[in-house]
């Protein structure tokens, strides 16, 4: 693992760009003085880079360069001063005579991928950093076999029935959601054979990944208490604003639920980190895709895409889980039907946020395109109320069913 030292005497500073490092790859030593870091460089480790506070007490920054210069030339070429200061002509003219890079705070995460990147050739992809910083759940082997069935064209009602039965709680959570009001079924599907004929091979498939998924919230802690509801919420009023609308319906409930599955994948990985993202999202009333592409790098639209792909996702369900956030530009080849499922579920993302599910308050600060999401998908004003008013019925009893 390549490695960083860090040299500022203000802790929230080392802080932030040990955090950056971790998701670039880079782990982080350090240190608060001159004394601390000669130790560091003394020792047996290795440094990629060293990031320098230039008002550092004792030794300013660019005494430390010169030490370090001694020391070890090459590191010195990867020397890299901070500063929130105005400089003065000396300064900036020793800086330039040394050829020290330089970056100004406040900083954020682009600023110092571009001058590690910089330093290192080879640009840093947001799937790169995923890869280096996450562990990504297991498949469970029932999806695999169910994957693999639903794939086949001779598979029969028979054969897809036997495996999902094979597994008793799997069994009871699918019959339980065929029910629900994720489908709008009110007729009572009783037995597994009833719920692949209602529902048919591809939504079975989906639905077996959907409920497979939720268990990576469990065992439920405040914070996935939290997000399994944002998440139950989002399916709820996506296919709510999908039936009727979308040829892909079924898909677009599914998609809701799986939507934030990045979130956990970030939360598990990095849990201190992602409650102080939490926090700042309630607190500052902001979208929680813009603060952790600042925070960490990439999104949990990213996160989720990456587990959709190891799991075997069908493209329709991973697509709409990559794309959520991205409906007012949409790559090219996403297709019709995955646009129309991420305008279904952005617009059911926007609501919840608005009605504070899954936060700790209403969050109608946050604007997450709510009004042009409804006019992009044709809705008037009295049908959109209608939606909100059943969906906040269909919410509060699916909550008490799912638990």
């Amino acid at each position: 693992m390549v490695r960083l030292l860090i040299i500022d005497d203000d802790p929230d500073i080392t802080e932030i760009l040990s955090l950056y490092g971790d998701f670039l790859g880079y782990n982080a030593d350090m240190a608060f003085s001159w004394q601390e870091a000669e130790k560091n460089l003394s020792g047996s480790r290795l440094y990629n880079a060293v990031f320098c506070d230039l008002n550092l007490r004792g030794l300013n920054g660019l005494q430390v360069f010169e030490k370090i210069h001694e020391m070890d030339s090459g590191l010195a070429d990867r020397f890299v001063l901070l500063t929130g200061a105005i400089l003065d002509d000396g300064v900036e003219e020793g800086i330039r005579a040394r050829k020290i890079k330089l970056v100004k705070k406040p900083f954020n995460f682009e600023d110092i991928k571009a001058v590690l990147q910089s330093m290192e050739g080879p640009s840093v992809h947001s799937r790169d950093i995923i890869l280096q910083s996450a562990t990504l759940p297991a498949v469970p082997a029932v999806v695999v076999k169910i994957l693999e069935l639903t794939g086949k064209e001779n598979t029969t009602i028979e054969d897809l029935q036997r495996t999902i039965m094979a597994d008793s709680s799997l069994t009871t959570r699918v019959l339980q959601m065929a029910n629900s009001a994720f489908f709008g079924f009110r007729q009572g599907v009783e037995t597994i054979s009833d719920a692949i004929k209602v529902l048919g091979f591809n939504t079975i498939r989906s639905v077996t990944l959907a409920v497979s998924t939720m268990d990576i919230y469990r065992p439920f802690g405040p914070l996935e208490e939290k997000l399994w509801e944002h998440s139950l919420g989002v399916s709820l009023a996506a296919g709510a604003i999908a039936r009727g609308r979308m040829r892909c319906w079924e898909e677009a409930s599914i998609a809701g639920l799986l939507h934030d599955t990045g979130k956990v994948v970030m939360k598990s990985n990095q849990p201190d980190r992602y409650h102080l993202l939490l926090r700042s999202v309630q607190e500052d009333k902001v979208p929680f895709h813009t603060v952790e592409t600042e925070v960490f790098g990439f999104g949990h639209a990213e996160a989720g895409s990456l587990l959709g792909e190891k799991w075997g996702f069908p493209e329709m369900l991973s697509g709409a889980i990559r794309h959520h956030h991205n409906w007012k530009s949409f790559d090219k080849g996403v297709s019709a039907d995955v646009r129309q499922i991420c305008l279904a579920v952005a617009l059911a993302d926007a609501l919840c946020t608005r009605l504070g599910i899954g936060y700790d308050s209403p969050m109608p600060e946050v604007d997450l395109g709510e009004r042009e999401l409804q006019g992009l998908l044709g809705i008037e004003d009295g049908r959109y109320e209608e939606i909100v008013y059943r969906f906040k019925e269909d919410f509060l009893r699916e909550k008490m069913l799912f638990r």
